[in-house]
């Protein structure tokens, strides 16, 4: 890989790296969302209180909203993450076999002319 693809590939995952959840026994959690937010009960017991959870829960619903949709953002942001490394662990090895397999060339002809 050329030193400058380096520099850019090494730059775009630190920017991602800021975003990043974190993966512990099979669990993924999100680094930057918070905690989900608790769903509300509703209340039957009388109109007033019934109607307090009606406001509770599109209260909850925005947070809840905001909570998923964070999640989502972050994880995008991970399988980006995963993604570019994966792609350019394999660049670096594609690019160690050729070098190698130059230099094997190389020697063989030397060692041939001897």
């Amino acid at each position: 890989m050329k030193p400058a693809a380096v520099l850019v590939v090494s730059l775009f995952l630190i920017g991602l790296n800021a975003q990043a959840g974190s993966l512990m026994n099979g669990q993924w959690q999100p680094a930057n969302c918070g905690q989900k937010p608790p769903a509300p009960t509703i209340n039957t017991k009388s109109v007033d209180g019934y109607n307090q959870s009606v406001k509770d829960i599109n209260a909850w619903q925005a947070k809840a909203q905001e909570y998923y949709n964070c999640i989502v953002k972050e994880a995008n942001i991970d399988n980006q993450i995963i993604a570019t490394t994966a792609n350019s662990a394999q660049e670096e090895f594609r690019n160690e076999v050729s070098r190698i397999q130059k230099e094997a060339e190389a020697g063989k002809a030397k060692v041939e002319k001897n």
